[in-house]
């Protein structure tokens, strides 16, 4: 009989992705999946009817004035008492939380049905849903063991597993060497949501370089009200370009890509790492717990990125540290070096081993 696994991330593409990705994986071997979101992730997953998903309606009571936070609050509570009726009538074999506050209800129900917890976090500190959760887990899934502040005592049951990507990434080998392009192109990846700030600045930074004399071209992700705009301006300027608010083939995008511009969520730093393309790291300044400034620095450390803060993200910033780069060949291939010391793509097999521990 085949064994049902219930997994649970939403909000932000990088709960939702890694959970799809997960699913497919084993659909594929034969185990039952079943999603439990909200009406974000399901937006990224209802035209996949192959996947059975429950969607809760719950609120992040993070960074809130108190009238909102009671009524977040309340929304975890209902969600609670609907994930104890999902479980009911699921009967899953072990449940899979990939963090997010969507994580939370169906994670914290188990417990009744004593069903076995795993909890995977993938940035570099414990999401704040993951932290109340960890002591009801039975495992603990990192994408990386050096996390900031993890608390000593769940160390033992912590597991450094890597990150969860896309298998066209995974199966993707750095150490092909990427064709040689004429022009010099960026990247900019805003994260699922886009980055206004980058629709704001990048266009004339690119349009000083290519003044400079600098033949480049640009593939820009932006917010949907942008994109007309940073093309027109684009093509005035007789800049080679290509905007998008969404593209189903990132892969394709990363590897033409000789430097990328990108917020710092872990899977998409994660996706630049694996196919060893080098990127300014620009942390969104109020992300939960600082934690895309936590996974810029661990990158930038590794000598695998430039970190460059927001309030320091502006015109003559950008095109200095873009034109050093393009000047300087070796910076570029230095960096690539240092990316592939820490290629990993054994992942599934691994988070494969620790669920077959419990089930």
């Amino acid at each position: 009989m085949s064994k049902k696994i219930i997994f649970s991330g939403g909000g932000t593409g990088g709960h939702i992705f890694p959970a799809i990705n997960l699913m497919q994986h084993f659909f594929d071997k034969n185990y039952k999946v079943v999603l439990v979101t909200d009406k974000r992730g399901n937006n990224f997953v209802k035209y996949n009817s192959k996947f059975k998903s429950y969607v809760l309606n719950i609120d992040s009571p993070t960074n809130k004035i108190f009238f909102k936070k009671f009524f977040s609050y309340l929304s975890i509570f209902f969600s609670i008492i609907r994930s104890i009726f999902i479980l009911r009538k699921e009967r899953p074999d072990l449940i899979f939380g990939l963090g997010g506050y969507v994580s939370y209800p169906i994670s914290f129900a188990s417990r009744f049905f004593n069903l076995p917890l795993i909890i995977y976090e993938n940035n570099m500190i414990l999401g704040r849903a993951n932290k109340h959760l960890s002591f009801y887990s039975k495992k603990i899934l990192l994408a990386k063991k050096t996390m900031k502040d993890f608390p000593e005592k769940y160390k033992h049951k912590a597991y450094e597993v890597g990150s969860i990507l896309n298998k066209n990434i995974i199966n993707f080998s750095p150490f092909e060497k990427k064709k040689a392009r004429e022009n010099f192109s960026i990247l900019v990846l805003g994260g699922s949501q886009g980055a206004k700030v980058f629709g704001d600045v990048i266009p004339e930074t690119v349009k000083m370089i290519y003044e400079s004399g600098y033949k480049i071209e640009i593939v820009q992700q932006c917010i949907a009200e942008q994109q007309k705009l940073l093309t027109d301006f684009y093509n005035k300027n007789n800049i080679k370009n290509y905007v998008f608010e969404f593209d189903k083939e990132i892969l394709k995008l990363i590897l033409s890509s000789n430097l990328a511009i990108s917020r710092c969520g872990a899977s998409t730093t994660a996706e630049l790492m694996h196919t060893c393309t080098p990127f300014i790291a620009v942390p969104l300044p109020n992300s939960v717990d600082n934690h895309q400034y936590l996974n810029a620095k661990y990158y930038e450390d590794l000598g695998c990125c430039w970190l460059l803060d927001q309030k320091n993200f502006n015109n003559k910033n950008l095109f200095n540290l873009i034109v050093e780069i393009i000047k300087n060949k070796n910076k570029l291939e230095n960096t690539r070096e240092n990316m592939k010391k820490n290629y990993n793509r054994n992942v599934y097999s691994n988070i494969e081993n620790k669920i077959n521990e419990l089930i």
